[in-house]
């Protein structure tokens, strides 16, 4: 197959080097260069993999990406609608779109902005990490969840089994909507925390935290029963608490887009749920607190 990755972060980049095993994959960034090259250090631990692996990725050439079986979106939700318009031109309106990002509340844009194009959405726990703009590290395995958001996209179910081949473990969801309100928890939980006290994740679990992460876990709870996916806060905090122990030694992407002045994607996480409670009218303060609180420092930071 051959696919195009729409953004060259530490996900696009991770995500490239891994189908790059077995298919072509051309890369689509904010750059003119007809060329990517990056070093990529994978958890493999043998002797022979410890040296970084360096790849060299056909970019942003239109031929290329028209040609594409697969186009992968992983760039930040603020960045969808801008990265659609980018690559809409030479866009055939069969081909399948991925959209791989943190938080919810994009796939309205989504799905106006290509109303012919199946598509799907993706949650994933695998990590990475870019020390450096042209070096990337796999940092963590976790699941990758696939799914469908409109009916062109339904019939696609082998692509998870394609994704799970190069990346593993990743597996298709009928209601993709499921994992990404689990994921969504997380990170309400533990991205706005760890920014705000400017801590690894793993600090988390100490008892000066704990009745922040009940009451967020609380919120989030209400607000996933009125959408339909029933739940307690008791079953949330259980997620979010091995989570973090199982990222103890992890930065949050939010604390490290706040450390390098770069907007976050705060709008789409606790934003996310505060515009639900709005609209089921579910009070959400401790949550609207957390928002107004990131978004103070995100200005101050700019």
């Amino acid at each position: 197959m051959q696919f195009t990755i729409v953004g060259a972060g530490a996900i696009g980049c991770l995500w490239a080097a891994s189908l790059a095993k077995a298919h072509t994959v051309h890369l689509w960034t904010r750059s003119a260069q007809p060329q990517h090259e990056f070093a990529f250090s994978s958890l493999i631990s043998d002797s022979a993999a410890k040296a970084p692996k360096i790849l060299k990725l056909a970019s942003n050439q239109p031929q290329l990406l028209q040609q594409s079986d697969c186009v992968l979106l992983t760039v930040k939700a603020f960045q969808v609608e801008q990265a659609i318009e980018a690559i809409q031109p030479w866009l055939s309106p069969s081909t399948p779109i991925v959209i791989m990002h943190n938080g919810m509340g994009s796939q309205a844009v989504a799905l106006q902005k290509l109303p012919q194009n199946p598509i799907l959405y993706a949650t994933t726990s695998q990590a990475a990490f870019k020390p450096q703009p042209d070096y990337v590290q796999h940092t963590g395995i976790g699941q990758t969840w696939l799914g469908a958001i409109n009916p062109a996209a339904q019939q696609l179910q082998l692509l998870a089994d394609e994704f799970d081949k190069m990346l593993a473990p990743c597996q298709w969801h009928s209601d993709i909507q499921q994992p990404l309100w689990q994921k969504l928890t997380i990170n309400c939980a533990i991205n706005p925390l760890t920014t705000l006290h400017q801590c690894k994740n793993g600090e988390l679990a100490h008892p000066k935290y704990q009745t922040a992460l009940i009451t967020i876990c609380q919120e989030v709870a209400e607000i996933m029963c009125a959408e339909g996916y029933l739940t307690t806060a008791d079953s949330l905090k259980e997620q979010v608490d091995r989570v973090i122990q199982a990222t103890a030694n992890n930065f949050s992407s939010m604390n490290q887009d706040v450390c390098h002045h770069r907007q976050t994607e705060i709008d789409y996480i606790t934003g996310h749920i505060v515009r639900c409670g709005q609209h089921y009218n579910i009070r959400t303060p401790f949550n609207a607190q957390l928002w107004q609180q990131i978004k103070t420092m995100e200005q101050k930071a700019s």
